[in-house]
């Protein structure tokens, strides 16, 4: 009997996480931070990036292939598809009545105070991670895909590092909301590679435990998302 309990909360554990996963990369490709023909990274790549077992990842892609979301193929990698299959589309977010001037201002308030926390409260196995996001991030400048989840990734990172779970979560939403802007403006020449620059100066200030220079370098990007004509910094 134990065992068989035990069996049940391994496996609910498992397809809580599975939705978990499955839900995020949903909202990536509902918000369209992921667009249709976007390639998703490997099995691997993507394990790495969202910090799961592969196996997870393999049931999230197949769940999301159930969804008409992402089309999979033997031997190619899945493939982001348009709306126009979705069997259940996700669900719209309260925030998404906002101004997108609204939901800027929020997350620039926001996020500000989370680089700030996070610089004197990330945990090594947390700053390792935001490490190895902001690396592979600059190895997929021109791969779509890999290159937005390893960025959603990283500011998620940075939210839960500073320590307070009803912010991250919260912020989770406000981000979503804010890609539906953000990934026209990356079509820009050099944008991607831009961010990825402010991206790595955000890390090397809250490497350094820095509390001033993470939130000014956290600024100086959202600063740049707001205004993509900006080229300084």
């Amino acid at each position: 009997m134990l065992d068989t309990i035990a069996e049940l909360r391994a496996g609910l554990s498992k397809r809580t996480v599975r939705a978990q996963i499955t839900d995020k990369l949903a909202g990536m490709i509902g918000s369209g931070l992921l667009r249709p023909g976007d390639e998703l990274p490997s099995e691997r790549d993507l394990a790495q990036a969202l910090e799961v077992s592969r196996e997870t990842v393999r049931g999230a892609i197949q769940a999301l292939a159930a969804r008409g979301m992402v089309g999979v193929a033997q031997g190619a990698p899945s493939r982001v598809l348009g709306p126009e299959g979705w069997l259940a589309p996700p669900p719209a977010s309260p925030i998404a009545r906002f101004t997108p001037e609204e939901i800027h201002a929020t997350r620039a308030l926001l996020e500000v105070a989370a680089a700030r926390e996070a610089a004197t409260r990330i945990e090594a196995t947390a700053l390792v991670h935001l490490e190895f996001l902001v690396e592979a991030q600059g190895r997929a400048i021109k791969d779509p895909a890999a290159f937005h989840i390893c960025g959603a990734e990283f500011h998620a990172g940075i939210h839960r590092a500073a320590g307070n779970r009803l912010l991250a979560s919260f912020l989770l939403d406000v981000y979503g909301q804010a890609q539906q802007l953000r990934r026209p403006a990356l079509g820009a020449p050099g944008a991607t590679r831009r961010s990825w620059q402010d991206h790595k100066r955000i890390f090397d200030a809250i490497a350094a435990r820095d509390p001033d220079a993470a939130a000014a370098a956290m600024a100086a990007h959202l600063g740049r998302i707001h205004h993509p004509g900006r080229r300084k910094g």
